[in-house]
């Protein structure tokens, strides 16, 4: 009896089947080991370089524009109106909306020393933005009581519509002769701002609607208050104010944000023309 042969037998693996070699497995961990290192060295650093240029930039331009708001409010202050509290990280000002010369003799002249509820502007007209509307008058600051606004002692109220205004309407006292004094310019003012940093919060806040108040507040309580700058760690207002004569003063304002480890300062110096 002749047996046929076993046909049934597992062919040999080919080519295309055949698995990883220890050589080949070893150069693919090599390789990659190479690809990470490349990788660690040349991009990390620039990506992290550039996340942290973007913190900066975003933080340059946050101070930027909070240190530009205060200086606009600085630079349309009324003249001897900027107080800076013992703090230093708080400062006050009264903002003018408008001013003109009113009338010293042709028209209807302003009286000093009696009760005078009219007279006119000579020139452009004065604004009145609101009604009752505060108007001051030739403003010297703390320590003079006959000419400090934050007092109200040279501040009267106008009855006059809104708009602009040739004739003012006003109610009050008397003002002192003493307040009569070239260049003979009436001040409309509206109520004073107050910039105030916060470092336990991190903030710095522009307060408005709390009212004249003879000793500055810090903070302000009451009106309402808006945040300019998060993230403030560090924060300092001086103002240095020249003799009367000179007639000017200068306000450093400084301010640094901190955020994921970048911190930037920026500095600003205004000039205040304190001439009343």
């Amino acid at each position: 009896m002749h047996r046929k042969p076993c046909t049934d037998r597992t062919p040999a693996p080919s080519a295309a089947q055949a698995g990883f070699t220890l050589i080949e497995a070893v150069m693919v961990i090599v390789l990659t080991g190479v690809v990470i290192a490349v990788v660690s060295v040349f991009v990390v650093p620039a990506t992290t370089a550039y996340f942290a240029s973007s913190a900066r930039a975003q933080l340059t331009e946050q101070a930027d524009t909070a240190l530009r708001r205060i200086a606009r409010d600085l630079t349309g202050a009324l003249p001897n109106s900027v107080r800076v509290a013992s703090s230093a990280r708080s400062v006050e000002l009264i903002p003018v909306s408008s001013a003109a010369r009113y009338a010293t003799e042709s028209g209807d002249p302003l009286q000093f020393g009696v009760v005078d509820s009219r007279f006119s502007i000579i020139g452009p007209p004065l604004r009145i933005s609101r009604a009752g509307q505060q108007l001051a008058w030739y403003n010297l600051g703390a320590g003079t009581p006959d000419a400090n606004a934050y007092t109200l002692s040279n501040v009267r109220t106008a009855t006059t519509g809104v708009g602009l205004a040739s004739t003012i309407d006003m109610t009050g006292t008397a003002l002192p002769n003493a307040l009569m004094a070239p260049p003979y310019r009436v001040y409309a003012i509206d109520p004073p701002v107050s910039y105030r940093c916060d470092l336990s919060a991190g903030t710095l806040t522009r307060f408005t609607g709390y009212g004249f108040q003879s000793t500055q507040p810090d903070p302000p309580a009451g009106g309402s208050s808006a945040i300019l700058a998060r993230n403030v760690s560090a924060c300092s207002f001086t103002y240095d104010s020249a003799a009367l004569a000179v007639r000017y003063g200068l306000v450093t304002l400084s301010l640094s944000l901190t955020s994921n480890g970048e911190t930037i300062t920026l500095y600003q110096a205004v000039h205040v023309d304190n001439l009343p």
